[in-house]
């Protein structure tokens, strides 16, 4: 999600800020069809990192910020609650490890800083306020959408008192990081009042049968993964410590621990019946999801994760501390581990014919390949096949395809079209597709039997095929059999 669609998505935004204020980057998208307005980080401060640096350095910058936030956000709270330097600095390690994504904002990172600032701080001074205004300003609302509601209901569940005794300081902290949030949301806000469908709103299309319902919210509540895929390397991290969290809260005598159990069960359940009929049926009926996904009401498991640890460990044994400590620093090291074994486990168990590192700038983007291609197309777009097509809109080639989480239902609509006979033989990718549709991909069952429509292709704005595999078509000429050992250009007669 970082490498094939939100730094791409933040590198346009900032050679928009650097062309000054050139919006007419941004029709490099979805056969031009984008607006300015649909970048969802636009006005963010941070994307001026992306202005005034390569993409590779502006993303590390912000991903070591956030770690750096996390960490000392989820220390201040942490501190408080159990009074232990060693604790509170495992913990917050943890935390900054267990953070999903570093690429959407500073909301989750420092959202224990103003639980911290809501509950055990009195009085907020002048640098409290500029901490809350900078990172509110910073803070993705569509990721962030449920946050008011989460950190009043942890509030209510540590000490309900404070909703009570403090809700001038609650109004004052959480309203100023709201409306910050807001401030530079102001395009995404704009977008809902606009006379036109998101294809957000067919998310909650598809209700999933009850058991197959049943056993993925259950592996969710683990961070067990489902297969044994590139996800196992992912979630054993986070399952080695989450699961003995969640069976010794049970037997735990701390009430604050039992009470976040049962608010991370309440948010598995809300998920489940978001794939039930019945509330598919009741959301069809509303516009909220022109912008919002429900599903995302699971961004803040991983702080309630932590906060459980830290309320477990104060009133647990010495045993039972050890225990919890030791599977800390494991999780922590396979963290650290995770991004270089699922390469090792595609090279080498896999055995991936023609294997690249796909989770580096330079394997993943193909920059020097893509030079060669840029060079042909010029400012013809390009549909890509088995290649992600953001790739190429790293490399400043306008395409028709790609990741795109926030875009016109319409579109969707138009390019399904192309794809509709491969849609036809895959109910997988049918249901991915119609479902979800986030990704705009050319999506193809046999290389050796291309059931993609080429002509509507040319007619939303291709002129060209990027393709991973040979493609005997009588619609394409092969125009560049070496431009790379990865992918062969192909023209659209």
């Amino acid at each position: 999600d970082n490498l094939d669609s939100i730094i791409v998505y933040n590198k346009i935004i900032g050679e928009i800020y650097r062309e000054g204020f050139n919006f007419n980057q941004v029709k490099i998208f979805l056969a031009g069809e984008l607006e300015f307005y649909f970048l969802r980080h636009i006005f963010k401060p941070f994307i001026l990192l992306y202005s005034f640096l390569n993409p590779e350095l502006a993303y590390w910058i912000t991903d070591l910020l956030f770690k750096i936030t996390s960490y000392l956000s989820f220390y201040c709270l942490s501190k408080k609650i159990q009074n232990n330097n060693f604790i509170s600095f495992l913990s917050s390690v943890l935390f900054s490890c267990l953070a999903p994504f570093t690429t959407l904002g500073f909301g989750l990172a420092i959202f224990p800083y103003l639980l911290y600032l809501t509950i055990y701080k009195s009085k907020i001074n002048i640098k409290h306020y500029l901490l809350i205004v900078f990172f509110g300003l910073n803070t993705d609302i569509v990721a962030d959408f449920l946050f008011l509601p989460t950190i009043l209901i942890l509030i209510y569940l540590i000490d309900k008192k404070i909703l009570l005794i403090k809700i001038n300081h609650l109004i004052k902290i959480l309203g100023i990081f709201f409306m910050c949030s807001l401030l530079t949301s102001a395009n995404l806000i704009y977008l809902l009042f606009l006379d036109f469908k998101m294809h957000r709103v067919e998310f909650v299309n598809y209700a999933k049968p009850f058991l197959d319902n049943l056993v993925q919210t259950i592996l969710n509540i683990f961070k067990f993964p489902n297969s044994i895929n590139w996800s196992l390397f992912k979630l054993i991290p986070y399952t080695i410590i989450l699961t003995p969290i969640l069976f010794i809260v049970l037997f735990s005598k701390n009430n604050i621990a039992k009470k976040l159990l049962i608010f991370v069960f309440f948010i598995h359940l809300v998920i489940f019946l978001f794939n039930t009929k019945f509330i598919i049926d009741i959301s069809n009926n509303y516009n909220y999801l022109k912008m919002f996904n429900p599903f995302w009401i699971s961004y803040y498991l991983p702080f309630i994760h932590s906060l459980m640890l830290i309320f477990l460990i104060k009133g647990s044994s010495v045993n039972t501390k050890k225990f919890l400590i030791f599977l800390s620093f494991v999780s922590i090291f396979l963290f650290q581990l995770n991004s270089s074994l699922v390469p090792i486990h595609k090279k080498f168990i896999m055995k991936e014919k023609d294997y690249r590192n796909i989770y580096t700038f330079d394997e993943y983007f193909l920059y020097e390949d893509y030079k060669k291609i840029k060079k042909i197309v010029k400012e013809k777009r390009i549909i890509s096949i088995n290649l992600d097509p953001l790739a190429a809109v790293m490399n400043n080639i306008y395409v028709i395809d790609g990741y795109h989480a926030i875009y016109p239902l319409s579109y969707k609509k138009k390019f399904r079209k192309v794809i509709e006979k491969e849609l036809s033989v895959n109910k997988f990718l049918k249901d991915y597709y119609d479902n979800w549709g986030s990704r705009v991909y050319a999506f193809n069952n046999d290389y050796q039997n291309i059931l993609i429509n080429f002509n509507i292709a040319k007619d939303i704005g291709a002129e060209y095929v990027l393709s991973k595999n040979n493609i005997e078509n009588d619609q394409l000429l092969l125009i560049c059999d070496d431009c790379s050992k990865y992918f062969k250009l192909y023209k659209i007669k």
